[in-house]
């Protein structure tokens, strides 16, 4: 069944604005074109006769029951006809946004960095446990980094909410921890990696604690700013489902190391697994 409705588009749309980047000439184009079916899918029938309506003679209430019955026939050829054209039209607008949204995530990239920097820099600033309930505020230096983290983090939320709107033109962005995906590449498993047990030991608790700060954006972000397992970058949708099969390799190149029954076998279990 194809997509005959235009909301996510229209989303992107709006979001790419609000961003002030350019929409292209041929996304407005599809946009006026599918306005128009809409417009004439609605096309009203007159309204029903009232008693001011009534001619003086049989033969001009004739006429007005033939012109009346003549633009309802015309009303409803109208709806019927713009119904036909409703899925190609939409389906024109949708691939015309589809087209550019990699490009506007993109060009989100350079302020999400700018972003990230700031945080960065506040982040060193502040002690070790970002919890807000562990924070002293009683301390100006803290207070004063936590305050400024704290914007950074609302614009980086902001944009994050903006480039979701955007990759939902193109599709979903994945299952489990794809907000995580959708701005973070994570450590890519290497055979010593895995023989090490590194995404227990180091890359776990990291993704732990950021899901048990989902109630606290600010220490979430800076969370994330910190970790050396962790690069924060925008992703569009397709990288999305990258960055989460590259964890899923990390699953199976464990899985395959468990069922190893010697340190050689192992070796070789996690190579063919990384491979794969």
């Amino acid at each position: 069944m194809f997509e005959t409705g235009t909301r996510l588009a229209e989303q992107a749309v709006t979001a790419a604005r609000r961003r002030g980047l350019p929409v292209p000439a041929a996304v407005d184009a599809a946009a006026a074109m599918y306005d128009v079916i809409i417009q004439a899918g609605h096309e009203p029938d007159e309204p029903r006769p009232t008693v001011d309506d009534i001619p003086t003679t049989p033969e001009q209430l004739r006429q007005l029951i033939e012109d009346r019955a003549a633009a309802k026939r015309q009303a409803e050829s109208i709806r019927t006809v713009a119904s036909a054209y409703l899925e190609p039209l939409a389906s024109a607008y949708n691939q015309a946004v589809k087209n550019v949204v990699p490009g506007w995530i993109a060009s989100l990239q350079p302020e999400f960095n700018g972003l990230v920097k700031a945080l960065a820099q506040q982040a060193k600033k502040l002690p070790e446990d970002l919890r807000v309930s562990a924070l002293d505020w009683n301390d100006h230096k803290i207070s004063a980094a936590w305050e400024k983290a704290e914007s950074a983090a609302h614009q980086l939320d902001q944009l994050v909410s903006d480039r979701k709107d955007m990759a939902r033109a193109i599709g979903t962005d994945g299952g489990r921890d794809n907000d995580l995906y959708a701005v973070a590449e994570i450590t890519a498993p290497s055979e010593e990696a895995v023989l090490g047990n590194v995404l227990s030991k180091e890359i776990g608790p990291v993704l732990r604690e950021w899901r048990d700060l989902k109630s606290q954006p600010v220490s979430r972000w800076l969370h994330l700013a910190r970790s050396s397992h962790v690069t924060l970058l925008l992703a569009t949708p397709g990288e999305v489902h990258k960055r989460a099969a590259d964890m899923q390799r990390w699953y199976d190149a464990i899985a395959a190391k468990g069922q190893a029954s010697s340190r050689n076998a192992a070796v070789a279990a996690v190579r063919q697994a990384l491979a794969a």
